[in-house]
């Protein structure tokens, strides 16, 4: 098996292993308090209480293992893409284990997914794994996208729909930062990587984006929320990619066009699909109540 097809593998995995954590944690986190980023220690100590949502949290990290494990395979720049893949792939699922009725856009959105994944691997010969980058690059790049992260708050009245994008946009940087590391353990060795500054940044950026996006899923509806974090997540993550790894994207000017609108396609698509993948965080109404066997769990 080579390279890319192991890593586009271990992304769709990883995204169905993450989407269904989702829902988990959603239900478990109803009965918590509400989430206060100035109370962290509070914060996930209630939410560590229940059961359910120490069930969806460890599922997540084994999903977030997976999306690294795909990393060290793939550029970033397609492991991202095949993230969202996943979620194509789980969409038809909530149609009969969560009785989501799928709409036109999101028929739409996975016909986009599968035209646009095809796409992006057509045309592209031998590709590497493109984990080197410059330092300067990769904090310049980092600093802005953050900042303009932290801006969103400044330019809009909808801070729960703002605290979803910036929750986006730091778990983009936290995904450039960990493809940083792994190129570090591949070309120098495990212990330059654990000893790394960037290690650093991944366990703030993580941390930030978590507690703006339980915020978020807490306080809001569902779809805009998944829908406005994932842009950020998908935008910041490819981006890095193409600007920081240089991921390439096609040896002909026909083929950079192709892939260039493949990855217009994904974003969109992930937009497209936001109403199923909220079905998989408890923005539905099942006939049997997620929430009644919560309260008993």
């Amino acid at each position: 098996m080579s390279h890319l097809l192991a890593g586009v593998l271990l992304a769709m995995i990883g995204s169905v292993v993450l989407n269904a954590s989702y829902l988990i944690q959603h239900v478990g986190s109803i009965q918590a308090v509400a989430i206060d980023v100035l109370h962290p220690l509070r914060t996930l100590h209630s939410l560590m209480r229940s059961r359910l949502w120490l069930a969806g949290g460890a599922l997540g990290l084994i999903g977030w293992a997976l999306s690294i494990a795909a990393l060290t395979q793939a550029p970033l720049s397609l492991v991202q893409a095949f993230l969202i893949g996943g979620i194509a792939v789980l969409a038809p699922f909530a149609v009969r284990l969560l009785e989501h009725r799928l709409t036109i856009r999101e028929v739409a959105g996975i016909g986009l997914v599968l035209v646009a994944l095809v796409a992006l691997t057509a045309g592209r010969g031998h590709v590497g794994i493109h984990s080197r980058f410059h330092s300067g690059a990769l904090a310049t790049y980092l600093t802005i996208s953050v900042a303009a992260g932290a801006s969103l708050l400044l330019l809009s009245r909808r801070r729960t729909l703002m605290l979803a994008a910036i929750g986006g946009v730091l778990y983009g940087a936290a995904d450039v930062s960990i493809k940083a590391l792994t190129g570090l353990a591949e070309h120098d060795h495990i212990t330059v990587a654990l000893t790394s500054p960037w290690l650093v940044v991944v366990v703030a950026t993580s941390v930030g984006a978590f507690f703006c996006f339980q915020k978020a899923l807490q306080e809001g509806n569902a779809m805009p929320v998944i829908a406005l974090m994932t842009a950020g997540n998908n935008v910041v993550s490819i981006v890095g990619g193409l600007t920081v790894f240089g991921d390439p994207i096609g040896h002909r000017p026909a083929w950079v066009a192709v892939h260039i609108a493949a990855f217009a396609l994904v974003v969109l698509a992930a937009w497209l699909l936001a109403p199923a993948q909220a079905a998989f965080t408890g923005d539905y109404r099942p006939a049997h109540s997620l929430t009644g066997a919560a309260a008993t769990a």
